[in-house]
């Protein structure tokens, strides 16, 4: 793993380096040099600063892809605060309790995503185009920022109550795909086409390491899916990060001359393609990359291009750190045995420190030296892990993780309903879930599923608004009243189930 730096430190010895060279293309054609790129967080610096961010305080970027993301990011950067990015998409309760557990000194926004925040937050609003305008407000000088200073407050999926900031420090995101550098041969002519959403650690972490090399990012608002190939072409990218329904969707559209006519070199894939190598031949890849880790963990297993891996396995454990796969009573299970995931690093500022002013959280889920991660999986004789399901409450959805907690919360709120189990249902892609809730209506009380549906789309984004819904007398429960969420998972749809895309029963 290469040295430990921090994003700063990167960012200075990079525009030091390379002043001229470009670093970041946008849509639309503009193109930032390194020194252009300094210049921009030193602007937005200013900006931020004069608006009271100090080193160690908390800057919400509630921004879409794009200058304005990139911009905050550096000047927050620069005076050693830390950032966190929310989801732009987040509105009603789920936006108020982000803003309450990352409490912010200011929140970078369109005026369209501040209109979501509260009065209250409101009132600590940024607009991104004043980022560019410093004037003649003075940049502070340049802090000192170490390795294990927290550099980013990344929100978690929630499973069993509202999504925690989970804090991470700039050797943990220097660090989590510092393994692409050897493991797929990243260099200063690497292009990284960074087109997820900047929020999640898909475009945020591959960046970083082109900070590193020398490279190029090419930031884009959202894959461009019909035209992948193309586009690729086109912006001369090297590498991307395609989620299980980029690849699934990538692979099940007509051969084309357009598969093999780019210049895209890998792809980083989790999980992987089921035929990983016609998926490679296919589209004239070098290879294939793939990875296991959440927010919390950094990438624990890991798989480089160069390396075979036994079908369905997402790799092997990465030098530093160390899983192993536990049975309910804490005791490692033999090879081929599915039990929980726990994991830890030799370095402890690698993984997550916590959870942002929730100790009970943070001691529940790290325990005797472990984080565990509620996440069943199986391991061969041969070191190579499977993941096979999540314990935990959770569903994921055209790559967002999605907390059933909060789309209960949501539906809850709904008059007249006793009570509601939201569960993942089989997606078109395997691996991704369409979200599915079974809702009890209060005796007496008549439920019109539309209506709820209706009512669910002012107050949820679109990702996490449920595809199917179902009315049911009654939620199977255990002896101490806790939701079998797994019968209702394997009842499936019916009849009796309203699907909001056909809105029939």
């Amino acid at each position: 793993m290469p040295e430990s730096d921090t994003i700063l430190e990167l960012l200075l010895r990079g525009a030091a380096t390379w002043p001229d060279r470009p670093l970041v293309k946008f849509e639309g054609g503009v193109t930032w040099t390194w020194q252009d790129s300094l210049e921009a967080g030193r602007s937005a610096a200013a900006v931020l600063a004069a608006q009271g961010v100090g080193p160690g305080d908390r800057v919400m970027i509630l921004l879409s892809n794009g200058p304005g993301w990139i911009r905050t990011w550096w000047g927050a950067t620069l005076l050693g605060a830390v950032i966190a990015p929310v989801n732009p998409a987040y509105r009603g309760q789920m936006l108020t309790n982000a803003c309450e557990r990352i409490d912010p000194t200011v929140v970078v926004a369109e005026e369209a995503e501040a209109q979501n925040l509260s009065p209250h937050w409101a009132r600590r609003q940024v607009d991104p185009a004043l980022l560019c305008e410093a004037g003649d407000l003075a940049v502070p000088p340049t802090p000192v920022v170490l390795p294990s200073d927290p550099h980013c407050l990344l929100l978690t999926s929630g499973t069993t109550g509202p999504s925690k900031a989970s804090i991470s420090t700039h050797a943990y995101f220097c660090g989590v795909v510092d393994w692409l550098i050897e493991g797929a041969g990243l260099t200063e002519k690497s292009v990284f086409q960074a087109d997820l959403p900047w929020f999640h650690l898909s475009a945020f972490a591959p960046s970083v390491q082109m900070l590193r090399v020398g490279g190029t990012i090419v930031v884009r608002r959202s894959p461009a899916m019909s035209t992948y190939w193309r586009t690729a072409k086109e912006l001369g990218s090297t590498f991307a990060v395609a989620p299980g329904t980029v690849a699934q969707y990538l692979e099940s559209r007509p051969v084309s001359v357009e598969d093999r006519d780019h210049s895209m070199e890998f792809l980083l894939a989790a999980p992987l393609p089921s035929d990983a190598e016609g998926f490679i031949e296919r589209f004239g890849l070098r290879g294939l990359c793939t990875a296991y880790g959440s927010t919390e963990t950094s990438m624990v297993i890991t798989k480089v291009i160069d390396q075979s891996v036994p079908a369905g396995s997402c790799g092997t454990v990465r030098a530093g750190f160390h899983a192993r796969v536990i049975d309910d009573e804490g005791r490692d299970v033999p090879p081929g045995t599915i039990g929980e995931l726990i994991v830890r690093s030799d370095e402890r500022i690698l993984m997550s420190l916590g959870y942002q002013g929730d100790t009970a959280a943070t001691e529940a889920a790290w325990r005797d030296g472990w984080y565990h991660t509620g996440d069943a999986v199986s391991a061969d004789a041969d070191g190579f892990y499977y993941f096979h399901d999540r314990y935990k409450d959770s569903l994921r959805r055209r790559g967002e993780n999605i907390s059933s907690f909060e789309v209960e919360r949501e539906v809850l709120a709904f008059p007249g309903i006793d009570e509601v189990a939201c569960v993942a249902h089989p997606g078109e892609y395997a691996g991704d879930d369409e979200v599915k809730v079974f809702i009890v209506p209060e005796p007496g009380r008549e439920i019109r599923l539309a209506e709820v549906v209706e009512f669910l789309g002012e107050r949820l984004p679109a990702f996490m608004q449920p595809r199917y819904l179902e009315l049911a007398d009654a939620l199977p429960k255990t002896p101490t009243s806790r939701v079998r969420k797994h019968l209702l998972r394997d009842q499936g749809n019916s009849a009796a189930t309203y699907d909001r895309l056909s809105s029939t029963v």
